[in-house]
């Protein structure tokens, strides 16, 4: 018994602190490295992880728990590479399961998020949308430009043809509209790859909002259509 003590009390010595060092936090590396790494300058992604701060904080028992800004950056590298999760466990000295909860929870956390951000502009919103339009190419009455984009997924098992775009992977087809900065104003991701893209269109609350009057004098520009 006494052996057994003196083991475990020595295994508790010579344990290993978790530690996160300075490498594993890509804060540390150039604007341009942050930039093909993550998909955002270093001030948006302290802004972010400000932002999600109070969602990703946990009170914990343990001596460390993952600091708000490793999670919010293992989940960016997930979005902006869709490297294995072992891969960018690596990078962060972070467990494959570890980083998995980084996405899971920030993902939530950012989609809890969604109306705050992503909203179509009110009346005096779409005036100066309409201006920022017109200096771009001197097209009058613009509002937003629109476009569908493929987010692959994997292989659902309910359903699993619907999922099959043209291109013949799986898919979610998204359709998003955009201002003339680039900031999403409106996006639905709602309907399985295989759904043609005017299907969703004539499907969603934006178009009949155009269609009944809500949103007048204004043009949505596409590639093939004005809306």
């Amino acid at each position: 018994m006494a052996a057994a003590l003196m083991l475990r009390e020595n295994d508790r010595f010579f344990r290993r602190e978790r530690v996160f060092l300075d490498r594993s936090n890509p804060l540390d590396r150039p604007d341009d490295f942050l930039l093909r790494a993550y998909r955002f300058p270093r001030h948006k992604i302290i802004e972010l992880c400000n932002e999600l701060r109070p969602d990703l904080e946990k009170a914990t028992l343990r001596s460390h728990s993952i600091p708000v800004e490793l999670q919010v950056l293992s989940a960016l590298r997930f979005y902006a590479s869709g490297s294995f999760q072992n891969v960018i466990g690596d990078v962060f000295g972070l467990s494959q399961p570890s980083i998995s909860r980084c996405i899971s929870d920030v993902t939530d956390a950012l989609v809890r998020r969604i109306n705050q951000y992503i909203k179509f502009p009110d009346e005096a919103e779409r005036r100066t949308n309409k201006s920022d339009f017109y200096k771009i190419a001197h097209f009058p009455n613009v509002v937003g430009v629109i476009d569908g984009t493929h987010i692959p997924i994997k292989a659902p098992n309910d359903n699993e043809y619907q999922y099959v775009n043209r291109k013949n992977f799986h898919s979610i087809n998204v359709q998003c509209i955009c201002d003339a900065n680039f900031k999403i104003i409106n996006a639905v991701f709602r309907w399985p790859g295989s759904t043609h893209d005017s299907y969703i269109w004539n499907n969603s609350q934006i178009c009949r909002q155009f269609e009944e009057g809500d949103i007048a004098n204004g043009w949505l520009l596409g590639k093939s259509i004005l809306y």
